[in-house]
C-alpha cells in the first residue's frame, strides 16, 4: 500500500497542500480497498458511492461502499478512512500526522454517518469502517469508537493491512442479513 501512496504523491504533487493530499489519499485508499476485496474475496460484491436517500446518504455524502447480494439489496454499508503513514517531499520522508482513524475529527465524521445509517435505515443495518490505521489505545479516537461500537452504531472496524481483520470482515458480510431491504438509488462500480 505504501508504494501506491508514494506514486500518487509524486504524480499529484501532494507536498504542497494538506487538504488536497487528504482528498487524494482518501480516494487512493478506497481504490486499494476495492482491489483487496476483489482479489481476496471475489464472491463479495461491492458497489461504490451508493446513494440511499432514506439515510441522507446522497450527493457528496454517499456511502463509500456497500456490500450487496445478487439482487443488489444492501447487506452492509462501509465507510473508508485511510491514508499513508508518510509522504516523500523533496527527497525527505515526512510522517503523516494522525492517519486513518487516529484523527479524532475523522472518527467523529464516521460516527455521524453511522447514525444516519442506523436511524435512517435500521439499527440492524451493518455499518463497517475500513481503515489503514486504527486509533492508539486510550486515545480520544479509541474511546469514541469503543462507545460507538458498544452502542451498536458501528458494527466493525477493519484494518485493511491485517489479514485476520479482513477474514473476519469477509465472513461477517457473507452471513449478515439485515431486516430492512434497501437498494442504492445510484452507485458506481469499484
Amino acid at each position: 500500500m505504501d508504494a501506491v501512496f508514494d506514486e500518487v504523491s509524486r504524480m499529484y504533487g501532494l507536498c504542497r497542500s494538506f487538504q488536497r493530499r487528504a482528498v487524494v489519499f482518501g480516494v487512493t485508499f478506497e481504490a486499494v480497498f476495492a482491489v483487496v476485496v476483489q482479489e481476496l474475496f471475489p464472491d463479495i460484491k461491492l458497489l461504490r458511492e451508493c446513494e440511499i436517500r432514506e439515510a441522507c446518504l446522497m450527493e457528496d455524502g454517499r456511502a463509500d461502499f456497500v456490500v450487496v447480494d445478487q439482487d443488489y439489496t444492501v447487506r452492509a454499508i462501509i465507510e473508508a478512512k485511510g491514508s499513508a503513514d508518510y509522504i516523500v517531499c523533496d527527497g525527505r520522508r515526512e510522517e503523516v500526522r494522525r492517519p486513518g482513524l487516529t484523527r479524532t475529527d475523522t472518527v467523529k465524521k464516521a460516527v455521524a454517518n453511522a447514525a444516519q445509517v442506523k436511524y435512517g435505515i435500521s439499527m440492524d443495518m451493518p455499518y463497517i469502517i475500513v481503515t489503514s490505521h486504527k486509533p492508539l489505545p486510550g486515545t480520544n479516537s479509541d474511546c469514541i469508537l469503543k462507545i460507538s461500537m458498544h452502542g451498536k452504531l458501528i458494527d466493525m472496524v477493519v484494518d485493511v493491512t491485517n489479514i485476520d481483520d479482513l477474514n473476519v470482515f469477509a465472513d461477517y458480510v457473507r452471513k449478515v442479513r439485515p431486516s430492512t431491504k434497501v437498494k442504492c438509488s445510484r452507485f458506481s462500480r469499484p
